[in-house]
């Protein structure tokens, strides 16, 4: 067997104690070995050390010096060998094993990192998470008209359409989606953006800093707030992403209005159906008022003012027209949510107005979504506006729904109202949803995302809250029947279920018809 052979260095450690023994039994030391082969010091040195070994004259020329065989020079123990031998294949195949494993892992590694790189997918098992491709830019509105494709929700502004349904249109985010989101280290530009795309506020900074500092607490701590009517900030310069935004919406706003004029007879049906009962409600349930006029019931307190101020008005009569005495506020979901239904939503917050109008019932119209930590309310319809309801059928969705926070506005917006008693209905799915985290508190050192059971909680918080304040708060509700409990839970007995959009009118009339009971009561 040659020092050489592969049985790994315990063999030639054997081998080389062998060598050194025999060495000392003849009595030479290394230097005297060296100069009888005619070799260096250090080469024997190695050989002793397995750190060489002794070439085949060599070990021939070994064998002559010490009178023996080159197997009794090289000879091993049969045990060792076989130990050895078991050892070293022992060692090959955990060594073979150690590198496929290796080459497993690495091959994972890159494909999760090619996932997570282009599919925004982090290789993680997620409940009913469908394969998804996300595209932006000009890429967005092309598949819209060429494919089956669903807008998901992230924090850039998305003025687009989908025809996905699935799910009530609800798009969830995952952690490595969430990941990639603004965070609100760029205060000044997520400021900029937001009023660049939704228009300017409807209060001064200073005014919308002090609301802010109501509102923007809790659960809603680093949250902002915006009140706009969509109007463009005057001198501002478009930019080209902003002016395509405008289009978009533009455009959007066309296929609400088309859809209405598409089906007018029947929209025109259903909202003198609409107004009748209402304003039937209210005559039923509503005593008239006293007015002063020229005839009728002679007031005796009054009787002075005809000859000394020449007002003749000292009679009272009843005023055949009611007046409601209240307020309503629909509130609509324009987060991404609704994204498959844009066109249903419009036209039946456009019927709902336009009845509460005809029926002298002050009525405000806003649509709320979230970007980039800010909670938008964007009026589409106020209460002095005249022939506003037009305006609703600039509705378009996009974003997320971070729906405490847009109650704690609306409660904001409530505060200028013209009358004492206040209604506030919402078009809801129950599934508050934000990509802005809760932050942590001094109870949760945690932070959480908006969403789920702390995103329920927060919006039945915010519910109980605004009825403390005497605000009647009633919801139409069109999501899942797994949202169900989540709704109930939130709105309690004051909520309507319907299973299709256009149903929404007729839903919040019988909300409305409630109220004025309750006012008559």
């Amino acid at each position: 067997m040659s020092p050489t052979s592969k049985k790994g260095s315990f063999m030639n450690v054997e081998i080389a104690q062998r060598l050194a023994a025999m060495r000392r039994e003849q009595g030479y030391s290394q230097e005297e070995l060296a100069e009888r082969l005619g070799l260096s010091r250090q080469a024997v040195s190695k050989w002793e050390r397995a750190e060489s070994s002794p070439d085949t004259g060599n070990l021939i020329a070994l064998a002559k010096l010490y009178g023996v065989s080159l197997d009794d020079l090289l000879r091993i123990d049969d045990d060792v060998v076989d130990d050895v031998a078991f050892e070293e294949k022992d060692k090959d195949a955990t060594a073979e094993a150690q590198a496929q494993e290796a080459a497993v892992r690495a091959n994972e590694a890159a494909v999760r990192a090619a996932f997570e790189k282009y599919l925004q997918f982090d290789g993680t098992p997620h409940k009913k998470s469908p394969f998804r491709l996300h595209f932006s830019d000009r890429w967005a509105p092309l598949l819209t008209k060429l494919l089956p494709v669903e807008i998901v929700r992230t924090d850039e502004l998305t003025v687009g359409r989908s025809a996905v349904a699935g799910e009530n249109g609800m798009v969830r985010a995952s952690n490595a989606l969430r990941a990639q989101l603004r965070s609100n280290e760029r205060e000044a530009e997520d400021h900029d953006y937001i009023e660049r795309c939704f228009g300017r506020s409807l209060y001064s900074p200073q005014a919308l800093a002090r609301i802010e500092q109501r509102c923007c607490t809790g659960d809603h701590l680093g949250c902002h707030l915006w009140f706009t009517r969509g109007e463009r900030v005057p001198g501002q310069p478009m930019r080209t992403d902003t002016q395509r935004l405008f289009e978009q919406a533009a455009e959007q706003a066309k296929r609400n209005r088309a859809a209405y004029v598409r089906d007018s007879a029947l929209h025109q049906n259903a909202l003198l159906r609409l107004t009748e009962q209402i304003r039937n409600c209210m005559l039923i349930h509503q005593q008239p008022e006293d007015i002063l006029a020229r005839e009728g019931r002679l007031d005796g307190t009054r009787v002075w003012r005809a000859p000394v101020l020449h007002d003749g008005r000292v009679f009272l009569r009843k005023d055949e027209e009611s007046r409601a005495g209240f307020t309503v506020d629909l509130m609509l979901d324009a987060s991404a949510s609704r994204l498959h239904c844009q066109e249903s939503i419009a036209i039946q917050g456009y019927l709902l107005a336009k009845s509460l109008a005809s029926c002298g019932i002050p009525v405000r119209v806003t649509g709320f979504c979230s970007l980039r930590g800010y909670t938008v309310l964007r009026v589409l319809k106020d209460f002095g506006d005249k022939n506003g309801e037009h305006r609703v059928f600039d509705y378009f969705a996009a974003g997320w729904n971070r729906d405490g926070l847009a109650l704690r506005g609306m409660g904001e917006l409530m505060k200028s109202a013209p009358a004492d008693k206040h209604l506030l209905i919402l078009l809801t799915d129950a599934s508050p949803n934000d990509s802005h985290k809760i932050l942590p508190s001094g109870k949760i050192p945690l932070s959480r995302d908006y969403d789920g059971q702390p995103g329920i909680d927060d919006t039945a918080a915010e519910v109980r809250a605004l009825r403390a304040q005497g605000i009647r708060v009633a919801a139409v509700f069109m999501g899942e029947n797994t949202s169900v409990p989540a709704a109930n839970a939130i709105y309690g007995r004051d909520l309507a279920r319907i299973r299709r959009i256009d149903q929404l009118a007729a839903a919040a009339g019988r909300l409305i018809q409630d109220e004025i009971r309750e006012l008559s009561g």
